[in-house]
């Protein structure tokens, strides 16, 4: 299908939980509590910000008949069927499994639902996730709708990079742009959400302001224990003769090749944003010593190297070089980078 409905019924935050984005949420409360609803919303952001959150509250919100302030009631009829996912007027589009895009024939479907009368005779809510994904035949049929809208149709589109949209389509919304979250935020939502406290503050710090990518770091017991290792393996080394050691360890690994040279490449960052400032050396803290002294009193110039040999492994495993090759290869770099740093 081509047209989905809304089925999600899990809890999530509320809409004063956004309040942290500042002018952006004021301008959207003010919006929502006049009643002026425009006919297109671009909410637009990094992966994990929160956007299918706001869109779904803004959904309820504008489709709730009850008592209201910053928040939906709740306890309306309309309320009640948006929550556990019966509301007939509200409406989800998405990419299909089998396509990466959103195609022509999807938006066809969709413009005609939404010349129709609504069902209950109020607003339509009709979202458009990963609007970016919609190729260019598709962009041009929402286009017109989007030019000669109805009164009680409210478009919600979701994207990451609006570049990807037609300048007509951006300029036919109201764009709102969420920021990334500060590390308080994040780690508030992550004490809410019962993550593992252990890594609480270092997925919040390596998740770049993204709420989701913290929930799904924090939990995700099997990327602790990759990381774990990794610094174990990769950071650890002091002397030449340990490389074949480690390499001899990852050489069957190879199903978790892009995983090890993502997790190298990360904490190669956090170092370098250590010795820029932009990081805590909190944010460091489980590095060996030498490490932690590069951060400290390394120049740019090592950190262009060490990052510049990530890009090389990556290099060299698409040119089909042996996976254990290319440990080899990338401990060298590191080892060599790392030995006048090690007391």
């Amino acid at each position: 299908m081509a047209v989905a409905q809304n089925n999600n019924q899990s809890a999530a935050p509320g809409l004063r939980d956004f309040a942290a984005q500042g002018a952006v949420f004021d301008g959207l409360m003010h919006t929502l509590r006049s009643g002026n609803y425009v006919h297109a919303y671009l909410i637009c952001g990094i992966s994990g910000v929160g956007k299918r959150t706001l869109a779904r509250l803004m959904a309820q919100y504008i489709l709730c008949r009850g008592v209201k302030d910053e928040e939906p009631c709740g306890q309306c009829p309309d309320c009640i069927r948006f929550l556990d996912g019966t509301h007939p007027d509200v409406t989800y589009l998405r990419p299909e499994k089998e396509r990466k895009n959103i195609v022509v024939d999807q938006i066809r479907e969709l413009v005609a639902m939404a010349g129709e009368h609504t069902y209950a005779g109020g607003r339509r809510i009709i979202c458009v996730e990963q609007a970016e994904k919609m190729n260019p035949q598709a962009q041009n049929a929402l286009l017109k709708t989007l030019e000669e809208p109805q009164a009680e149709n409210v478009f919600l589109l979701l994207c990451e990079d609006t570049a990807l949209l037609l300048p007509t389509i951006v300029s036919r919304c109201r764009v709102v742009k969420l920021h990334p979250w500060s590390e308080k935020v994040i780690m508030s939502a992550l004490e809410r959400a019962g993550a593992p406290m252990e890594h609480r503050e270092e997925a919040a710090m390596l998740s770049e302001g993204s709420i989701g990518m913290a929930m799904s770091m924090a939990a995700d017991t099997e990327f602790w224990d990759r990381r774990a290792q990794v610094m174990a393996d990769f950071f650890s080394l002091t002397a030449r003769w340990q490389i074949l050691q480690v390499s001899n360890l990852w050489k069957d690994r190879r199903d978790q090749a892009e995983e090890l040279l993502r997790d190298v490449e990360e904490m190669l960052r956090s170092l370098w944003l250590s010795h820029t400032g932009l990081l805590d050396e909190r944010g460091i803290a489980g590095f060996p010593p030498a490490w932690r002294q590069l951060a400290r009193e390394g120049d740019d110039a090592a950190f262009s190297r060490l990052l510049d040999a990530v890009f090389e492994a990556r290099r060299r495993r698409e040119n089909q070089v042996t996976w254990q090759a290319v440990v080899e290869g990338l401990l060298t770099h590191m080892t060599e980078e790392i030995q006048p740093w090690l007391k």
